[in-house]
């Protein structure tokens, strides 16, 4: 009778178990599917790689990249599956995720099928296995390219495609700690067309506006290394930030943007004695050590600028 019993309580508990066993299985099919849902239908591009570049995982927004094959694209390595500088970078970022252990804050590049190149912001990070060790890296995109375009727009002057004075006042302070850092040199150019009230009143806007696009062009033509600013502060004000070596180079860089304007002989009846369009500039150098604030450098670039108005125009002053 005790045998009976006990047989009767193991087969309770046997059922008892697979029914648990059952239940779990049912709730995890429904994260599965709760899963699988989220990563077939957010607008964002999910992926893992291991540790030889290779896809092993890839949700359905993938399909909105240029060249993405749903049949081949898990399994093939990223150098396979895109051009070698977009793949590069993907890797580096993935590497470093890698080896730093750590979730990784980048932009990155790709092509969409319409071969358009959008902007993503992506975080990277590592996945581990049970003895912690990284056996993986995940990646989360999301496409910002709309916004950074409404960004850049945001700090660029429509007429000259320069940078505005909002990103100049942005921008100054950290210029001053690369300059710092780097112990060169930070020169702030400041640039009047000579006399353009005149010219703008007897030439008219249009013609006026044509000469504001001169400026930039001679502005971009001369300061075009990795760290030139180049900014139109308002009306015909321009400005400059670049880190030199010495003043002599600030001033070398200043005449060139002065003589290549000079050179297009853009008629200026209004500008004696020159009879065509001039440009005043004004330098302002900040040391190394130097800690003087925005406003002082500006004040003294403005110094340089009025220097140069009276020293007859068409001319560099610091």
């Amino acid at each position: 009778m005790s045998a009976q019993i006990d047989d009767t309580r193991l087969l309770q508990t046997l059922q008892d178990e697979n029914s648990a066993l059952r239940a779990e299985l049912e709730r995890l099919r429904d994260t599965g599917r709760m899963f699988n849902a989220l990563l077939d239908n957010a607008p964002v591009l999910i992926s893992t790689k291991d540790l030889s570049g290779t896809v092993t995982m890839a949700n359905r927004h993938f399909d909105i990249l240029d060249g993405y094959d749903a049949a081949s694209f898990v399994g093939a390595n990223v150098f396979d599956l895109f051009p070698r500088e977009i793949a590069e970078q993907l890797w580096r970022n993935d590497r470093k995720a890698a080896l730093e252990q750590c979730a990784v804050h980048e932009e990155e590049a790709v092509y969409h099928k319409d071969k358009s190149l959008h902007t993503y912001m992506t975080v990277k990070f590592p996945l581990f296995d049970a003895g912690g060790r990284v056996q993986a890296t995940c990646a989360v995109s999301t496409d910002i390219t709309e916004a950074r375009i409404a960004r850049i727009d945001s700090v660029t002057d429509e007429l000259t495609g320069l940078k505005n004075r909002r990103y100049f006042n942005v921008r100054f302070t950290e210029e001053q700690k690369r300059a710092h850092r780097d112990q060169r040199m930070l020169t702030l150019l400041l640039i009047d067309v000579d006399r353009f009230k005149e010219y703008n009143d007897n030439y008219g806007h249009p013609q006026g506006d044509l000469v504001l696009k001169a400026v930039a062009e001679a502005m971009h033509a001369t300061l075009h290394r990795p760290g030139d600013l180049c900014f139109r502060i308002g009306g015909d004000e321009f400005a400059c930030l670049f880190a030199s070596h010495g003043q002599e180079e600030g001033l070398a860089m200043a005449e060139l943007i002065r003589g290549k304007l000079a050179a297009r002989q853009i008629p200026h009846a209004f500008n004696p004695p020159y009879g065509h369009v001039t440009l005043s500039l004004g330098l302002a150098f900040v040391p190394a050590d130097s800690m003087l604030a925005q406003d002082d450098v500006y004040e003294l670039g403005d110094q340089a600028l009025y220097r140069a108005k009276h020293q007859g125009r068409n001319t560099v002053s610091r």
